[in-house]
């Protein structure tokens, strides 16, 4: 079974809050970005890609910023999609029907995990641009 990897702990992701992290992996051989969020809602933690199933775009446009006003529901910012927070499907905007793509987590110990086998815990992505993308592999708010 492949290890654990930690985002973050448990207590950094408040009820009703949305973090967004980048995380790298390894894609074909490649170090790439992977932009996720994760959210808590009734006690139960959710992540997501940040990734717009319409255009592919972050959810929060760079800026941090996923809930509508109410904070009821994830917001697009470029398009105004509406997405359920326990279940990522979109029910307003472009991406209506679709869904964001969902990650599964293990909380172990106080911490938010994944399992993934393409993660990594590099500390440079080895870019030709380092301004194009984060240099700490793991990062938040």
């Amino acid at each position: 079974m492949p290890d654990l990897f930690v985002i973050c702990e448990a207590r950094e992701v408040q009820e009703e809050d949305v973090r967004r992290f980048v995380l790298a992996r390894q894609v074909e051989g490649a170090m790439v970005p992977w932009p996720i969020l994760v959210t808590r809602k009734g006690g139960q933690f959710h992540a997501y890609e940040n990734a717009c199933p319409h255009d592919g775009k972050p959810l929060d446009g760079g800026q941090g910023d996923f809930l509508d006003e109410e904070g009821n529901f994830l917001q697009c910012k470029a398009h105004g999609d509406l997405f359920d927070i326990e279940t990522g499907a979109c029910f307003i905007g472009p991406a209506k029907g679709q869904s964001l793509t969902r990650l599964e987590l293990v909380i172990d110990e106080g911490d938010i995990c994944m399992i993934d086998e393409g993660l990594t815990d590099e500390d440079g992505m080895h870019l030709e641009e380092p301004d194009a993308h984060p240099e700490v592999m793991i990062t938040s708010d």
